[in-house]
């Protein structure tokens, strides 16, 4: 059996998705840090996310938009501006265009 699924379904399930990860999210002077968990924080783990309210930039991992863009079957622009609308809603305020280091060599 198929399945479809509209654009604003999709973007609801990545959100979904992205809520279930249960991301450790620090503030500080009103920029946002999110980690994979506490443990990552505390051990200064690998960043997932950062925004800057100063100029709303959004930084996204390459590891986070890898693996949104395969479960998803997305591509990754899509892949970043979802995440950023998630982003977003989390941080209350709107990020410029997320931005990523993925395929970097």
């Amino acid at each position: 059996m198929k399945y479809l699924i509209t654009e604003s379904q999709l973007g609801n399930i990545i959100y979904k998705y992205l809520d279930n990860l249960n991301l450790y999210m620090v503030e500080y002077h009103g920029d946002y840090i999110f980690w994979s968990s506490k443990e990552s924080w505390s051990k200064s783990g690998n960043v997932l996310i950062s925004v800057h309210r100063s100029n709303n930039d959004c930084f996204i991992s390459s590891d986070l938009v890898s693996e949104i863009s395969t479960f998803f079957s997305l591509d990754m622009s899509t892949t970043l501006l979802l995440i950023g609308g998630w982003v977003s809603g989390k941080v209350r305020f709107d990020v410029g265009y997320p931005y990523s280091d993925y395929g970097a060599v």
